[in-house]
């Protein structure tokens, strides 16, 4: 199994780097389709409740490092990699769920009974309530209807299964997890080296980068070129043979091919090195499109 050999080999090849060449740029080609790849990342009721930075700046990276990250090593990696993936769970998804709502109806792959209790059950179980309580006037509302909320859950439990009520920045950074393991296998299989980062002072981060206070940043991968071993050589991305492993399955006795929910544009998720910053790369991108089209 051709699929199987290939994530196997990616999946031990990943370690955690130590160290980077310092500041040696990743080709654009790779960074967009490691982005492409990212964005495949699945997600709570396809809410896609998580934006990243690409930080490849390094007045901005050295900023980060000197004011926000903790301990040398993370310093250390943030001054030297070639980019930091800096990870942003949005802490207010519901605000999300009339955009995500129009996108599915339009694509046509959920069913109407899905589509008709979309907005209620992702308002219910995303524990945006818990949050909200701590910032908004009507905290005294909201933190009783979360309470409610995890009373009639938990009594109805020992009849029938219930959902967990979380708050809202665990599902959110639960989400956002998701999306930098997408991340982190997808910059692994073009020869890159990671080391996802933990270590960080999120309130300085945030001022830093220009984060709103609508979200939180689980963490950060750093992301380039190991210390000291040979220069890798990234894949022709023009290859056919690269597409061929994905029409696979029907002749290898695989599952049949299930249509892809959709997703926010590249330039809606992805940003530069700061938030909401164009990501030129991208811009490159869209402008090739619109050639190609004329």
């Amino acid at each position: 199994n051709a699929k199987l050999k290939a994530f196997r080999q990616i999946a031990q090849s990943r370690v955690s780097a130590r160290r980077f060449e310092p500041n040696v740029a990743v080709p654009e080609d790779v960074w967009r389709d490691v982005l492409q790849m990212t964005l495949t990342s699945p997600s709570g009721f396809n809410l896609q409740p998580t934006h990243m930075l690409l930080l490849r700046c390094p007045k901005i990276k050295a900023t980060l490092s000197k004011h926000a990250m903790l301990g040398f090593g993370n310093q250390y990696r943030t001054n030297d990699a070639s980019a930091i993936a800096v990870f942003c769970a949005d802490l207010e998804p519901s605000k999300r769920i009339d955009r995500i709502f129009a996108m599915e109806r339009e694509s046509g792959t959920r069913e109407d009974g899905y589509l008709a209790v979309l907005r209620v059950a992702s308002s219910f179980l995303t524990g945006e309530s818990s949050t909200l309580s701590s910032n908004n006037s009507s905290g005294s509302s909201t933190h009783v209807s979360s309470f409610l909320k995890r009373a009639f859950t938990s009594a109805l439990s020992p009849v029938q299964p219930m959902p967990t009520m979380e708050n809202v920045e665990s599902w959110s950074y639960k989400n956002a997890g998701i999306m930098s393991q997408m991340y982190t296998m997808s910059a692994t299989a073009h020869g890159l080296s990671t080391c996802m980062m933990e270590g960080f002072d999120a309130r300085r981060a945030k001022e830093i980068l220009r984060i709103p206070d609508r979200y939180g940043i689980p963490l950060m991968v750093a992301t380039g070129y190991d210390y000291g071993v040979p220069p890798v050589t990234h894949a022709d991305l023009n290859d056919d043979d690269l597409d061929s492993v994905a029409e696979q399955d029907d002749e290898s006795g695989g599952t049949a091919k299930q249509k892809r929910t959709p997703r926010l544009e590249m330039d809606e998720v992805f940003f530069g090195d700061t938030f909401g910053e164009p990501l030129e790369l991208l811009q490159t991108l869209r402008q090739g499109g619109e050639e190609e089209a004329a």
